[in-house]
This record gives structure tokens, C-alpha cells and sequence, in this order.
């Protein structure tokens, strides 16, 4: 064991310390360095996550011998103590990036009662400093490549002492391809430097900046419903004002032509205007419940980004027919479309991001044009440097640049609040708008217990006065607990998780909350147990059942569980608002648009009682209900206006709204009753211009 362990240490030293190594097993070669992974038969990469490419190394080192979970446990997670699951999570990750199978491996067999083996011949790929590489094709034939592999076992010292390797080899058949990928990236990069400059200063709101890629016209946001044009210096032009939000100017690339959004009860409209203002063109209302920026696609085609409830969707939008057709997306059932952009060769590409908040940036056939190891939210396209220009992985979200050879570099970085929005003209001129602000969640004397530039935050209080609730002012949802007057992180995440959801127990003994698809369960310390929800995607709904059994659904299912993690029951039943009372041991649900109340989901039709029906505006994007004192409460938008609902189960007719306005994050409600809201205070958002410097003659 001891000598086992020592090994490993040693191997992984030596492959640590090396700058390029290059492995090579079946049709995938795995750069350690990078933490890439290619697949030669389709030429597609994948980014791993640096736990999961560092298990990749440490099975790849020790081929052909069974790694223990111990040792394995000990190398990934030195001096910690980690979750069961841990160890399991990484390899489900990894079989899934090689499409392997548990039951039936053909890279990692688990061999019970013992450990993993790593089961393909391994090979080292390795180029001599000496030998030149020839930059202008960056291709290796199948031909030299076999001649540069070699067995480990008599390559893995080389492979340790060597400096540099070159990039992935690929087949003579693919050149066209891989010359295609690399040709619009220089050979030697150097890192621009930019400047920042200001372009509006008054107090209030100024966002949603978009930058004409040619001509000297600007677009912008004010206050929410005020669409400002002027020059590339911020001199007024033209203001048109509406009596909703609009959102997302964009310029069309070659006319003096604006699209942009307005929101509308529950639907959105496109418009269309032309440098003045005037309108030229507006679409029918269409079901929405956030858009983003519209994407010319040609004079007459616009690429729409709809989120419809929890599904991204695209749509090719015809202006003289005002027709709107869907498109198919190449992605999977579990992952998400964020946007599109007009990009290299004028033609558009989509982000998706995977269930392992790993970014890709695809064409509509599907190939990768370019990865990222985080989520993408916030990008566009560099038209003088052909790069994207993107939100890096730091709590604040910089900007950074990313060439088609996946080589990085700064643009620009923020101390507070962040960029909300990217729009970049011809000369590499960055038009953002940098948004700062508080968001307080406030005590019983209207004191902040916590104050953030975060953007989510879940407070629950329970009748002790102890407040939970979530933040991401760490860069990642953390949970705290903010009791006797003190603040107590309970979560320590270093992933993209989400946290949707917070619940007291009803006994005020645990947490309920979740990470992504897990569930998981807190007492006033620290992680009591975490175990997988068994839905498709993220739950969206939540509670407990009694003191020793909870519920989760994801709006198709809803699945109970006991404390342990087992599942007691699934029940199909789809609801986009549902809630336990866990006094009474009845079920409130909204169908259509009428709330009802039963105490069986499986028996539902037979016993529902109907409480009362909704107006439109309560139900539009209805989420977060709480159950306070024998009241519901819950949230909705109209409008992209945030407004907050009350009804005493007592008398269901009496709903009102208590709170309404924009930026309205979360809310709460206090022992006494009172509403505590979480959201945006001291906003304030400017148009910058983050410009690159000439270089030094």
C-alpha cells in the first residue's frame, strides 16, 4: 500500500512539473497540460474540469494497475475530507467524456471490492525540441505519428524530462478542416493593452449598449424603458420612450437599422427602427419570459434567443413574413443554448452549455468551434482580432479574449459590480455597460444582515428569526446562516452549481436546499448529506413532507425521500407551482390558471379543491411561493416588471399585491409577517468604452 502510494506520488510529481506531455489510448489523445481531451475520429475537444483531467493522469500513469479509492481519494483531495460521492461524481464525469459504459468498460473497469483500472494500452506522444514544426498547417499525418509512439513503459521518463510537445495530430484526410481552424490566428499573439473610457456619467441607469460595427452610432438602455441613440462619443441623437421595459438594441452590420425588444405583459415584440428612431418594422407579440440580443442574420433574418419558462429556445425570424421558425439546436435533452452571435465568415453560432458548465461555442451542423472550461454568459465577437471576447471564471467576471486556437488573453477587469453587456465595432472598440449596486437583505430594523454585489439571494427566516439564504459574492452559491446576530458560512462550493431553493425543516433543526440535480441537507454547521434528486434536470420545486421525509419536482415529477437519500416515491405530475403545508398535510397547486388544493397528487382530479383563480399577470413566470401563518406568498413578472403576491388561505379571494418594481431578486417573510425583499439598491450603470492601445513604435 505504502509503496503503491509512493509511486503514484512520485509519478504525478514528475507529470505535474512537466509543461507539455501528450498521451495517447484508442482514438483520444489527452493533453495533460491543458487538461484537454481530443477525439481523433470526430476532431472535436473537450475541456475537462482540472479534478476530472487530473484522475484521468493519475489512471493513465498507473495503467494496467488497480488504483484503490484511498489512494485515489488522497492524490485528487491531499489533506481533505471529502464526500463518498466525490470519488464517484469525477469518474461518471469522465466515462462520459469517453462514452464509456460501467457495466461494459473499455477504459475504466471498477473492480469490486478494490478499485479502477485503467484498461487501454497507453502511448506517449512525443516531439524532439530540435525537430521544426512546420506552423504553417499545424498537421501531423497518421504516418509520423506512428512513428513518434512509442510503449509507456519505455517513454514515460522521456515524456517526463521533455520541455514542449506539439499540438494534436490529426489524420492527412482532415487538414482542410484543422488549416481552416487555425488560419485566422497569428503564429506569435501579443496581448492588446485597452484603455478605459466613459461615456455617460449622469446618475441612473444606463445599459444594454450596442456599438455599430461600422458607423458612428450608438444604442443604449436608460432607465428601463428609454431608448437612447447618439454617437460613439455619447452625444444625443435621437430618445424614444415606451411605456414598458425594452431590452437589447443591436445594429444591423451594414444598414443604419436598430432591432430591439419590448416586453409586454407575457409576450415580447421585435422592433425594428431606423438611425432616427422611427419605427420600420414590428413584429406580432410572441410568448416570452426573458429574451436576449436579436442577431442579424441577413437583411431580412434575425436569429431570436426566447426563454420560454425553464427552455432556451432559438428561432430564425423572417421580417417581411413575420414568420418564426425553431431551430433545431445540436445539443442534448441537459443542456442549455445561452445565445447566438454573428461571428467568423458572418455566419452565426450558438453557445451551448453542458450539465458540467462546460461552454462551446457550435455552428448549426454541430462542430466546436471553440470551448471554455466555465459558463459563457456574457460574449461577443472582436471583429478586428476575430476573437470572442468573453466573461472569464473570477468572482467578477472580467473580460477576456479568446483566439480559434484556444489561446487566452485579458481585456479588461472590474473591482465592483460587473459588465452586463458586450458590443464590439470594427476597430476592436469594447462598448459595455458596468453595473454596480448593493443588494441588502435587510433585519427587523430595516438594518442590511448582508450586503452584496452578488445577483442571487434566497433569504428564508424561520420563527426563531434565523435567516438562511444563498449568495454568490464568492464567485459560486455559498449558504449562510445569519443567527444571533452572527454570519456563518455553512457551504464551502468551488463548482458551478446552482442553488435554486432554501427550506427550515419543521422543527427549525435542518436545511432543505440543492446543487444542481443533488439534494442537500444542512444543520446549523455544516453539509449533512447530499444525494442525487433522480430527476432529469435541476429541481425547481421544493419542502419538506415531516420531519423525516422531503419532496423535490421538476415541474414533470415529483419524487419523496427520506433523510438517508432513499427515494420513496415518483409521482408523475406536472406543475409549474406547487407547495406542501405541512400543518394541514395538503398540497397547493396551480393548474391553468386556477390554485386548488388536495391532499393526494397521485389522486389528484378525484380530490382537488378549488381555492380561487389567478389573473395573468400573477402566474406569468410565478416562482418562489412561501407559506407563512396559514398566508401564501409567491412572485411574478409582467411586464419584466418584478411583483410580489399575497393570499390568506382562510379567504383565497382576497389576493393582492404587496410589492411592486424591477430588480425585485428574492424575498422573505419574517416571523411577524413583515416582507423583507432582496434586491438591487443604489443601482447605478454606465456605457464605457474599453478601447485598444496602438502599440509602441
Amino acid at each position: 500500500m505504502d509503496r503503491e502510494n509512493t509511486a503514484i506520488e512520485h509519478s504525478t510529481k514528475k507529470v505535474d512539473n512537466e509543461e507539455n506531455k501528450r498521451f495517447q489510448f484508442a482514438h483520444w489523445q489527452f493533453f495533460n497540460d491543458k487538461d484537454e481531451l481530443w477525439n481523433t475520429q470526430t476532431h472535436t475537444v473537450s475541456k475537462l474540469e482540472p479534478q476530472v483531467a487530473r484522475l484521468l493522469t493519475l489512471l493513465i500513469i498507473q495503467q494496467g494497475q488497480v488504483l484503490t479509492k484511498e489512494m485515489l481519494n488522497k492524490q485528487l483531495w491531499p489533506n481533505t475530507i471529502v464526500e463518498a460521492n466525490s470519488l464517484y461524481q469525477l469518474l461518471t464525469k469522465l466515462r462520459k467524456e469517453l462514452q464509456d459504459s460501467a457495466k461494459n468498460p473499455l477504459y475504466i473497469k471498477t473492480v469490486p471490492k478494490k478499485g479502477y483500472l485503467f484498461l487501454p494500452e497507453v502511448s506517449v506522444i512525443s516531439m524532439s525540441e530540435s525537430e521544426p514544426v512546420k506552423r504553417d498547417s499545424n498537421i501531423t499525418t497518421q504516418n509520423q505519428l506512428a512513428k513518434t509512439k512509442l510503449p509507456l513503459s519505455s517513454q514515460i521518463q522521456s515524456l517526463l524530462t521533455k520541455k514542449r510537445c506539439w499540438a494534436l495530430t490529426l489524420s492527412a484526410g482532415a487538414c482542410f478542416s484543422a488549416i481552416a481552424f487555425f488560419s485566422s490566428t497569428p503564429d506569435d499573439i501579443v496581448t492588446p493593452v485597452y484603455e478605459r473610457e466613459d461615456i455617460t456619467y449622469a446618475l441612473g441607469v444606463e445599459f444594454n449598449v450596442a456599438a455599430h460595427i461600422q458607423y458612428d452610432l450608438l444604442a443604449y438602455i436608460e432607465q428601463f424603458n428609454t431608448l437612447k441613440i447618439t454617437d460613439k462619443k455619447g452625444q444625443y441623437q435621437q430618445t424614444r420612450t415606451f411605456d414598458t421595459r425594452i431590452a437589447h438594441p443591436t445594429w444591423h452590420p451594414e444598414k443604419k437599422q436598430l432591432a430591439y425588444w419590448q416586453y409586454q405583459g407575457d409576450k415580447c415584440i421585435l422592433h425594428i427602427s431606423d438611425e432616427h428612431g422611427d419605427m420600420i418594422h414590428s413584429s406580432e407579440p410572441m410568448p416570452c419570459h426573458v429574451i436576449r440580443p436579436p442577431v442579424w442574420q441577413s437583411d431580412n433574418e434575425l436569429v431570436l434567443t426566447i426563454i420560454e419558462k425553464s427552455e432556451h429556445s432559438a428561432y430564425l425570424y423572417r421580417v417581411e413574413q413575420k414568420q418564426l421558425v425553431k431551430i433545431p439546436l445540436p445539443k442534448k435533452a441537459n443542456e442549455k443554448y445561452v445565445g447566438a452571435i454573428r461571428a467568423w465568415g458572418e455566419q452565426i453560432y450558438y453557445l451551448i452549455v453542458d450539465a458540467e458548465h462546460n461552454s462551446r461555442l457550435v455552428s448549426l451542423d454541430g462542430k466546436v468551434h471553440l470551448t471554455w472550461s466555465f459558463p459563457i454568459w456574457l460574449f461577443n465577437f472582436d471583429p478586428e482580432k476575430k476573437t470572442i471576447v468573453s466573461n472569464d471564471d473570477s468572482a467578477h467576471y472580467n473580460l477576456i479574449g479568446k483566439h480559434r486556437n484556444g489561446q487566452t488573453y485579458p481585456v479588461f477587469a472590474t473591482s465592483q459590480g460587473m459588465f452586463s453587456n458586450l458590443s464590439i465595432d470594427q476597430s476592436g472598440d469594447i462598448y459595455t455597460a458596468a453595473e454596480t449596486w448593493q443588494v441588502n437583505i435587510r433585519d427587523q430594523d430595516d438594518l442590511p444582515i448582508f450586503s452584496s454585489s452578488s445577483n442571487d439571494f434566497l433569504p428564508v427566516t424561520n420563527d426563531l428569526g434565523e435567516t438562511v439564504f444563498m449568495s454568490r459574492r464568492t464567485g459560486q452559491c455559498e449558504i449562510y446562516l445569519h443567527s444571533n446576530n452572527q454570519l456563518k458560512q455553512l457551504s464551502f462550493n468551488k463548482g458551478h452549481e446552482l442553488v435554486s431553493f432554501l427550506a427550515w425543516d419543521p422543527q427549525l433543526s435542518k436545511i432543505l436546499s440543492n446543487r444542481d440535480k443533488e439534494l442537500v441537507l444542512y444543520d446549523r454547521e455544516d453539509v449533512i448529506i447530499s444525494f442525487d434528486s433522480q430527476h432529469n434536470s435541476m429541481p425547481r420545486q421544493f419542502g419538506w413532507l415531516d420531519q423525516q421525509s422531503i419532496w423535490s419536482s421538476d415541474t414533470q415529477f415529483v419524487h419523496t425521500f427520506n433523510l438517508d437519500g432513499s427515494l420513496l416515491t415518483k409521482t408523475k405530475f406536472a406543475s409549474d407551482f406547487l407547495i406542501f403545508d405541512t400543518e394541514q398535510q395538503s398540497w397547493i397547486v396551480l393548474q391553468d390558471d386556477t390554485l386548488y388544493l388536495t391532499s393526494s397528487l397521485a389522486n389528484f382530479d378525484a380530490q382537488k379543491q378549488s381555492l380561487t383563480a389567478l389573473p395573468k399577470n400573477a402566474i406569468h413566470m410565478i416562482k418562489n411561493p412561501r407559506l407563512v401563518n396559514g398566508e401564501l406568498y409567491w412572485q411574478s413578472t409582467w411586464s419584466k416588471t418584478d411583483i410580489i403576491w399575497k393570499m390568506p388561505l382562510s379567504s383565497p379571494q382576497m389576493v393582492t399585491k404587496i410589492r411592486q418594481e424591477p430588480l425585485i431578486w428574492h424575498y422573505d417573510i419574517t416571523p411577524d409577517g413583515a416582507l423583507r425583499v432582496a434586491k438591487m439598491e443604489s443601482v447605478e450603470a454606465d456605457i464605457r468604452r474599453i478601447a485598444p492601445q496602438p502599440k509602441d513604435s
